[in-house]
């Protein structure tokens, strides 16, 4: 009895420890509601505070960022076209995409469209991820809310990708081509294509050595 009552609680330990080093699925990601709000303060001793605040409900975020001046971007991850809101002491814009953001040879389109995802982008890593606390996989924590608002972003504003709540979620933890380093997209050289122009010249200056009138019988 007392060996048995010991297996279990070994078991149940193992099962507690499995399910809490467990990271939340996609579907989770898309499914979840909350808000997350990252204060800390910036520069110039701390007079000018930075304030983040992420509201997800489903499909729809909103990030508010305040460093000098408030600024409000509205996403909607199921609706198409790919388009970003944009709120501020100018007034709302709608920046729809139009083309890719990073070109072919990794330079930066330049439109307003990318303009506004690389400032969203900057602003979740720098004063989001850098900043929340937690454990980045556990979607309940301030760190994990925001690396899912940011995946999700990524997946919708870079890639083009529509989402459903009423289908299957594709893993939004797999990063595109164009999020990758050049080093990583760089084919390698065939070993073929190094050795070879190597044995030429050897053969060359082999037949080089070889001296025409004493070849002659």
């Amino acid at each position: 009895m007392q060996l048995f009552n010991y297996s279990f609680i070994i078991l149940f330990l193992s099962f507690s420890n499995s399910y809490a080093l467990e990271r939340f699925s996609s579907k989770q990601c898309l499914e979840k509601n909350f808000q997350t709000k990252i204060n800390f303060q910036g520069p110039l001793f701390g007079f000018f505070d930075h304030l983040l605040v992420i509201t997800k409900k489903h499909c729809l975020m909103t990030i508010k960022h305040k460093k000098y001046l408030p600024k409000e971007w509205i996403v909607d991850v199921c609706r198409e076209p790919v388009h970003i809101k944009v709120s501020s002491i100018m007034g709302v814009d709608v920046a729809k995409k139009e083309h890719e953001c990073i070109k072919p040879d990794k330079t930066k389109d330049t439109s307003d469209f990318c303009s506004q995802y690389f400032e969203l982008l900057d602003v979740i890593q720098d004063d989001g991820l850098i900043f929340a606390e937690g454990d980045r996989d556990n979607i309940d924590t301030p760190h994990g809310k925001t690396y899912c608002t940011y995946l999700l972003l990524q997946r919708y504003l870079n890639d083009s990708r529509y989402f459903s709540r009423y289908t299957e979620v594709e893993s939004i933890f797999e990063k595109s081509p164009s999020e990758m380093p050049r080093s990583m997209m760089t084919p390698k050289k065939n070993s073929a294509d190094t050795t070879l122009p190597e044995s030429i010249n050897i053969l060359d200056k082999s037949r080089e050595s070889i001296d025409p009138n004493k070849a002659q019988p």
